[in-house]
């Protein structure tokens, strides 16, 4: 019975490997809305590469982080949501995790789920924070993070 199941994995991962680089439909991510990524001609890495890997650069960055205390922009997730969220007509951040939005569409597609925002935010901290908030708002956020900072 052992025996079976190795063989069986086995075929499994081979089977898995041999699936085209492209694992989506091969058209461009169309999602209601504008983001800071529709400008980029690409992302932190070939496309093709973060299609299928994302979560593997996802999950060393959190480890680089949590357990070593080194932050980067590269593959954070923030970065990542900072990228490729949609804002609306109205200047408002649309979440990542919507339904038809960027992470959402392709999880949805690949029948996988985000745990990401579980924990989270599934929109900038900040989403077009100057045209949203008086400059006293402004000032005082920046006090509060020179203070964080400064600590």
């Amino acid at each position: 019975m052992l025996r079976l199941l190795i063989i069986s994995s086995l075929i499994f991962v081979c089977m898995a490997s041999l699936q085209p680089s492209n694992a989506h439909d091969g058209n461009p991510h169309i999602s209601p809305g504008k983001s800071k990524a529709d400008s980029q001609e690409a992302c932190v890495e070939p496309t093709d590469v973060m299609r299928k890997e994302h979560y593997l650069f996802l999950l060393h960055q959190r480890d680089e982080t949590v357990v070593n205390g080194i932050r980067t922009k590269n593959h954070s997730l923030a970065n990542c949501i900072d990228c490729h969220v949609s804002y609306d007509e109205k200047g408002k951040a649309i979440p990542i995790n919507a339904e038809g939005q960027f992470c959402q569409d392709c999880h949805v597609k690949t029948a996988t789920n985000i745990t990401c925002f579980s924990c989270h935010a599934a929109e900038p901290r900040y989403p077009n924070h100057e045209k949203t908030m008086s400059k006293d708002e402004l000032k005082e956020i920046s006090k509060i993070a020179k203070r964080i900072k400064d600590e």
